[in-house]
């Protein structure tokens, strides 16, 4: 049984001269994390990357998107996450097989500073565009359509300031993202007329491929109106015990595809995937994430008896649970 049981903290409207004593009014939980966000919740940016009109929102190698989030509050954390909530990754018709449509590889990336500059040291993979929900064609089937979801890259704790405004930053170091038909649409929330005048979003499309260097000009074109879905997720300790646990996993053929199922147990399980290894020692996720139960997987990937499979999931926390491998056994029918 999953247990669902989310509080979800976020900033409340104030005006520009409260910006900087925000996180007094912060309530920490010592079980789930504390989020930081511009929106009053991560729930509420629903604009553009689920549908609809994407108004140029798109993630690319010349575009970004900036916030500028208030001090941490204080608390018992011990890991520290940046987010983004994007969708809409583009398909193109695959060469060999035209009537196949496949996503269009790409990275994104995301940088946390208390200055809008951003080193590489301050940067970090977010995700593929192959696990981005993708976005439907009127006139061909597309695999993976879906909502945009909410992607986490963890980063040292120290790098999330107590006392100093904390800058995030969304963009892709893939060249061919330069337009919305090609890249992914991040997602964005309605400023509330009663939130601080003061000016905490911004778009800058001088990039090539990496954060601006130096803050003399990065904070391009400031956005008033609407505020990008970027967040930061701080986790309180853990318990003593596994918080996630992975059973029951079980293999079966379905034609050319394997099919793996397995239960996963813990409150806030966000995701699952399944993993192969040929030695148990190095392993390698094979299958998508899938972030609601049941947990079950076709896998097309080619993989012959003898290697090594497992499932995996993991809550909001961080924290990952596995399952005992099992072998792809020789005689495996359907």
């Amino acid at each position: 049984m999953i247990f669902l049981k989310l509080i979800l903290v976020a900033l409340l409207p104030a005006t520009a001269a409260a910006v900087d004593s925000l996180p007094s009014t912060i309530s920490t939980s010592s079980i789930v994390p504390t989020y930081i966000t511009l929106a009053p919740t991560v729930h509420d940016y629903n604009r553009f990357a689920d549908g609809g009109p994407d108004a140029n929102w798109y993630v690319g190698f010349n575009n970004s998107w900036i916030v500028k989030l208030p001090a941490a509050p204080a608390g018992d954390f011990t890991r520290a996450f940046i987010g983004a909530r994007t969708g809409r990754a583009k398909t193109r018709a695959n060469p060999g097989k035209p009537w196949i449509r496949e996503t269009i590889p790409g990275k994104i990336y995301m940088g946390i500073s208390q200055t809008p500059a951003w080193t590489s040291e301050q940067s970090f993979f977010l995700a593929d565009t192959s696990e981005i929900p993708a976005e439907a064609d009127p006139q061909a089937t597309v695999e993976g359509v879906g909502a945009a979801e909410w992607f986490w890259a963890e980063v040292p704790l120290s790098m999330v300031s107590l006392t100093a405004s904390n800058y995030l930053i969304i963009w892709s170091p893939t060249n061919h993202m330069t337009r919305a038909v090609s890249a992914p649409i991040l997602a964005a929330a309605d400023a509330d007329e009663s939130s601080s005048r003061e000016t905490r979003a911004w778009n800058n499309r001088s990039i090539l491929g990496v954060p601006p260097r130096s803050s003399a000009n990065s904070l391009e074109t400031a956005i008033s109106n609407i505020m990008p879905a970027l967040a930061i997720k701080l986790v309180p300790p853990g318990p003593d015990e596994p918080a996630v646990s992975v059973n029951d996993l079980t293999l079966a053929r379905a034609g050319r595809r394997l099919i793996a199922r397995f239960s996963a147990a813990g409150e806030d399980i966000a995701d699952a995937w399944v993993e192969v290894s040929r030695d148990r020692l190095d392993w390698e996720r094979v299958s998508k994430h899938q972030r609601r139960p049941p947990f079950i997987f076709s896998i097309d990937k080619n993989l012959v008896p003898g290697l090594w499979l497992r499932g995996a999931a993991r809550d909001i926390s961080g924290a990952i649970g596995y399952s005992e491998s099992s072998m792809i056994p020789y005689a495996l029918r359907p």
